[in-house]
């Protein structure tokens, strides 16, 4: 199994099932966003990449994968109070974790960096997280 998508659905659940994180929005990590219909504040994988790194007789990849969080609305939402402590609450649930994937196996995920952002409309505040796996190909 392509160990990206293993990966993204892996994060994904383990995103879900924190308690902090679902907090914050419930069941609403996806993939991809339902279009127009997603209610703030909400969490979406963005784009990754994978890079060949073997060692030794390991047949590994380095993926960086991109999740988003975006907030908007009242309150904390307003000004980019919510987006920080939910980006906050997906560092902490994804820095280091026990994931296993079904086929492959996860060797490290580590938060790299996050920025934050207003969106072009002005409303929606915006939290990009960068995490950076080794994934064992078996």
């Amino acid at each position: 199994m392509d160990p990206t998508y293993e990966l993204t659905a892996a994060i994904i659940s383990r995103l879900k099932a924190d308690a902090t994180v679902a907090s914050f929005v419930g069941s609403r990590v996806y993939d991809r966003p339902p279009d127009g219909e997603a209610q703030s504040p909400y969490i979406s994988m963005g784009p990754s990449d994978a890079l060949t790194d073997d060692a030794g007789c390991l047949d590994g990849l380095e993926i960086t994968l991109q999740i988003d969080c975006f907030s908007w609305g009242p309150n904390e939402a307003f000004g980019s109070a919510e987006v920080r402590k939910l980006s906050g609450a997906v560092r902490a649930a994804l820095h280091e974790p026990e994931i296993s994937l079904p086929t492959n196996a996860l060797a490290s995920l580590r938060h790299r960096i996050t920025r934050y952002q207003r969106e072009s409309d002005g409303a929606t505040n915006r939290a990009i997280i960068s995490v950076t796996a080794f994934v064992e190909i078996t």
